[in-house]
């Protein structure tokens, strides 16, 4: 008789995963960080304890902390190497940052929050 695992393994359907972009938390003192595209990444979006501060207005209370999530969405199909290369510029270009999450499509589907 099969095992639980077993049958689990024979019936689960293997899912597409896609990298699509990378969330920066940067760390700055200079208000909202701005960015020029870095390769094949774009800034979509950034906030701040969870409320989305660029673009759009942004009221001045939500300033009070330098950390911010910045979402950078591919432009194109990438692959790991070119993350590596994205944070090697980001860090060339005078960005202190504190973690990078890599974002990920599931048969088409996002596996990451969207903005808020």
């Amino acid at each position: 008789m099969p095992t639980f695992t077993e049958t689990a393994k024979a019936t689960k359907k293997k899912k597409e995963i896609k990298l699509v972009g990378i969330d920066m938390y940067i760390i700055t003192d200079k208000g909202i960080p701005k960015f020029d595209d870095i390769g094949p990444f774009k800034c979509e979006f950034i906030s701040n304890r969870g409320t989305k501060v660029w673009p759009g207005f942004v009221s001045p209370d939500l300033l009070q902390v330098n950390w911010y999530r910045c979402r950078f969405m591919a432009t194109k199909d990438v692959q790991d190497a070119d993350v590596n290369t994205f944070l090697d510029a980001l860090t060339k270009k005078g960005w202190w940052w504190s973690a990078a999450q890599k974002l990920w499509n599931y048969d088409g589907e996002a596996g990451f929050s969207k903005a808020y």
